[in-house]
């Protein structure tokens, strides 16, 4: 009798950490939560950003084929959630969520400053999945914040802080402000990673 799993071909990026049915893995409009698609007058208030980066694995090296979630509060420190629906600082235009995959490692992310929520700096969660990992979670603040001393996940990860802090890289000619945010899997210099963060 043959071997069934002689015929199977080699798994894909999103078959190593999938299933994701029905999201579409290429949508750009969860890559830029500033656009505005053709045909509509509002927009996302708050200030445009870009963050970009890299995801490296333990050797230093782009670990190509990542694929990056993102998730945030809007400009005025509020979360879309099933709760806030109604409240009266929910952005029509805005929901929060963003999702890009990087053939290379690195990437960018266009979206606006989120605000800080009750007792948070302003953060982003950001969830990886690649190969040879199911999913890995961090949050990502940014530099010169007021508010990043008392932050209570900066403060509960001690000297590794300044790995979580993405740094302010000038700005674009459009007016957008640009941070850096290089993701470490593993080895040196290791970004620290949670069992599960929502905000």
């Amino acid at each position: 009798m043959s071997d069934a799993a002689s015929n199977l071909l080699a798994p894909t990026n999103e078959d190593t950490c999938g299933p994701y049915f029905p999201i579409y893995f290429a949508d750009p409009a969860l890559e830029d939560l500033t656009r505005v698609d053709p045909g509509l007058v509002g927009q996302a208030a708050g200030t445009p950003i870009i963050l970009r980066g890299r995801v490296l694995d333990r050797h230093g090296e782009l670990a190509n084929g990542a694929i990056l979630e993102f998730w945030q509060a809007n400009a005025k420190g509020l979360y879309r959630t099933p709760e806030t629906e109604g409240h009266p600082d929910i952005d029509p235009w805005f929901h929060g969520y963003g999702r890009l995959r990087s053939a290379s490692g690195a990437y960018e992310f266009k979206t606006i400053l989120p605000g800080a929520t009750d007792g948070r700096a302003p953060h982003i969660t950001i969830t990886i999945f690649s190969d040879g990992i199911s999913r890995i979670v961090t949050q990502m603040f940014f530099s010169d914040h007021a508010g990043n001393d008392a932050d209570p996940v900066l403060q509960s990860v001690g000297d590794d802080a300044p790995k979580l802090i993405a740094r302010h890289d000038g700005r674009t000619a459009s007016g957008a402000e640009v941070y850096v945010f290089d993701i470490i899997m593993a080895g040196a210099g290791e970004t620290p990673f949670f069992d599960d963060l929502e905000s």
